[in-house]
């Protein structure tokens, strides 16, 4: 999943598109996983399984994806591979008409 996020990151740079990562890694691992380059976006630890975040969030397994609009507002839960970049396309695509409006 991760190389599939890389290359969101990279094809929509400069769109109106970001990645933020709540990890239930501890610290330690994520300051390794930012170093080495396996994730390239802003990240929040929430060092357990059942931290603040994931817990006001409802998430029940690891990992959960929220797309969520430029409005603020959550469009889709769980999707994966094609189906979820279709929806985050459609999304920043809504997102640039209404900056242009």
């Amino acid at each position: 999943m991760l190389p599939h996020e890389r290359s969101l990151v990279k094809e929509l740079k400069g769109r109106p598109f970001a990645i933020v990562g709540v990890n239930s890694d501890s610290k330690e691992k994520l300051k390794q996983l930012v170093k080495d380059g396996t994730t390239t976006w802003r990240n929040f630890t929430n060092e357990q399984s059942y931290g603040k975040i994931s817990t006001k969030w409802g998430v029940r397994g690891w990992p959960t994806l929220y797309l969520i609009d430029h409005n603020g507002v959550i469009k889709h839960k769980g999707l994966r591979g094609e189906e979820m970049e279709k929806a985050i396309k459609e999304m920043v695509a809504e997102a640039e008409a209404a900056k242009g409006s």
